[in-house]
């Protein structure tokens, strides 16, 4: 999963489309370094189409006359479908979707038939463009896990999409929307830390990631003095654009307001006021705020209604940190209690979003806030830094990448001394 970050698609090529009718028809070519033989078993075991493929299926694909269902990945739609043809390792026909594999060389020149409406047909040309980039890299042995659906906004479908649609010849204001949602992408991450404070004998780690190319997760660590810092962690309903566009309200009322002069109480409570009057009935916001104090080695903190963080001692015990009141934004005059926890040497506190718990593997069962306690338990031993990542890539692992909400983690690792050492 190393690679995965760094994963940018090439520029929308190899396609074409058919049209009779109504119907239209993706053809789309792709060249790949490996066996028709090695090609065969990714497009027909289910194993291997649950890692680089839009849809799972309960049963091979390889063998005429089957009857498979097809779950299609981000959405709630089944399809049941036969297997007309498998001419093992040539020709592939299913549902409306037929590939053909020619040898060529030491590889395969793969090619896909996918019958599709018009109105969806450069969309399902971006969707498939990056999974046979993942399927070429599952094959080669450096797998960067399945990219589709929501997570596939983060990785170029957006700018595939548009491609697509120009060399198609439909929607040619589409381009510029995708602009400005990169735009919007590129503002949202400049609200996010660039660099998170260091402070001595705490190591700090916190990453973001959308569902869509933007998002409702926020998170941000204040540097009030050489001794305290503020840590914040949010997540605001919903997703997209209306959800980025509240966090951002969000985050600048969170900045006005902290400072190591304020409680989280009275953060969380002001915090409140304001959003009740920026947000409409459908939307609400949980947060979590703590104010963490080296000299005291303490850490008073208020929930309002957020996941509760999960601080793990050096032993393995766990606690978990409860103590605030309700969500955010319906309330006007709600009131917010403030917990207190000490902090000491080899504590680990692990705070995140609900995208992260709620997570879904192939079953449709959630990674679960009982699994990032116990990977938490199981990891204390290592970096804020470390742990975090371990974190991230266990449960991109269980969902295989396919995340349909917003998942955001903060990390705080007491050292074992005092001293300076700082994780980012």
């Amino acid at each position: 999963m190393n690679d995965r970050e760094h994963y940018t698609p090439g520029l929308a090529s190899g396609a074409q489309v058919r049209k009779d009718g109504e119907k239209w028809t993706l053809i789309l070519v792709r060249e790949l370094r490996h066996s028709p033989e090695k090609v065969w078993q990714a497009l027909t075991d289910p194993a291997h189409l649950r890692q680089w493929a839009p849809f799972e299926a309960d049963g091979s694909l390889g063998t005429v006359g089957t009857t498979v269902k097809l779950t299609w990945s981000g959405t709630s739609r089944v399809s049941e479908t036969r297997v007309i043809r498998a001419d093992a390792p040539k020709m592939l026909e299913y549902h409306d979707i037929r590939w053909e594999l020619e040898a060529l060389g030491g590889g395969t020149r793969l090619t896909l038939w996918h019958s599709i409406d018009r109105r969806y047909i450069a969309m399902g040309a971006a969707g498939w463009h990056i999974c046979f980039d993942v399927l070429d890299r599952l094959l080669s042995g450096t797998p960067i896990g399945r990219i589709v659906a929501g997570e596939a906004m983060k990785f170029g479908w957006p700018r595939l999409n548009a491609e697509y649609a120009q060399q198609f010849g439909i929607n040619p204001h589409l381009r510029k929307q995708v602009q400005e949602y990169e735009e919007a992408r590129e503002v949202q991450q400049g609200l996010m830390p660039k660099q998170i404070p260091q402070i001595p004998g705490v190591e700090i780690s916190g990453s973001w990631r959308p569902a869509r190319i933007v998002g409702g997760d926020y998170f941000d660590v204040f540097d009030f003095s050489e001794r305290r810092v503020g840590l914040c962690i949010a997540d605001v309903s919903g997703k997209g654009m209306p959800a980025a566009l509240l966090m951002s309200n969000l985050q600048a009322v969170v900045k006005a307001l902290a400072s190591e002069d304020i409680s989280p109480k009275e953060l969380v409570e002001k915090v409140n006021r304001v959003m009740c009057r920026n947000t409409t009935e459908a939307k609400f916001i949980t947060l979590f705020y703590g104010l963490l104090d080296v000299d005291d080695k303490t850490l008073r903190y208020a929930n309002a209604g957020h996941n509760a963080p999960i601080l793990t001692r050096k032993d393995g015990a766990q606690i978990r940190l409860e103590a605030g009141g309700l969500i955010l934004g319906v309330f006007q005059e709600g009131s917010y209690e403030e917990g207190e926890i000490e902090l000491r040497p080899g504590d680990r506190l692990v705070m995140f979003t609900d995208g992260l718990s709620e997570a879904v593997d192939g079953e449709g069962e959630e990674f679960g806030e009982e699994r990032v306690a116990e990977v938490s338990r199981c990891t204390r031993q290592l970096s804020a830094e470390a742990l975090r990542r371990g974190l991230l890539e266990q449960v991109t692992e269980f969902c295989a990448g396919g995340f349909e909400d917003d998942a955001t983690i903060l990390v705080v690792a007491v050292s074992e001394k005092d001293d300076r050492t700082i994780v980012m």
